[in-house]
């Protein structure tokens, strides 16, 4: 069964298709309504999980944390981490993309 949304994006396809043939469509607003409410909480989820995270000016380091050594040992211990719980790709592409952002 489609969501709110899915049928809101298939009306306006189609009317940008068949412009003629928009002016016949009608959407019930309970379907509106449904689709506002669904967009509304995908966006407090997407806040929500913006906040959980942490930003670099948060982070505090002792000196010894920043040494090759100890970033390296910490990066093992994620990708380790990553493998045990079935995700290590996923984190090896975000941490390669952020040393390539560097």
């Amino acid at each position: 069964m489609k969501g709110p949304v899915e049928i809101l994006n298939e009306v306006h396809q189609a009317a940008k298709d068949h412009p003629d043939f928009a002016e016949t469509l009608t959407v019930k607003d309970y379907v509106l309504v449904a689709a506002i409410a669904e967009l509304s909480r995908r966006l407090e989820d997407v806040k929500k999980s913006k906040q959980d995270k942490i930003s670099p000016s948060q982070l505090q380091a002792m000196s010894n944390d920043l040494s090759r050594g100890a970033l390296g040992a910490k990066l093992t211990r994620a990708l380790a981490s990553a493998a045990a719980s079935g995700n290590e790709k996923d984190v090896a592409l975000q941490i390669y993309q952020f040393l390539e952002a560097l």
